[in-house]
């Protein structure tokens, strides 16, 4: 399972003072933080918490964390599988 970082800006991507996401390739949030730099989201996420690397790798097996923009997935395909995913699970 490969998870992305995501700032609540526009396209995801940019760099900010505020929220971050922690998205699962199939749209899932499993977390989210406010962090001062996009560089400090992945620790503030995901690195820096043993009870999170143990949790995901329990539930979801192999598991990587890297920033959207690293690949082809963009802000708005994240955003349509969260709905296609909280459709599938009646949750509104």
């Amino acid at each position: 399972m490969k998870a992305y970082i995501v700032s609540n800006s526009k396209d995801g991507m940019e760099n900010i003072d505020g929220i971050y996401y922690l998205i699962t390739e199939e749209g899932e949030c499993l977390a989210s933080h406010w962090c001062s730099n996009r560089w400090y989201a992945e620790g503030d996420l995901y690195s820096r918490r043993p009870e999170r690397i143990e949790e995901f790798t329990n539930r979801f097996g192999e598991f990587s964390v890297d920033y959207l923009g690293c690949d082809t997935m963009t802000m708005g395909e994240l955003i349509e599988l969260n709905l296609k995913l909280a459709e599938e699970n009646s949750v509104e």
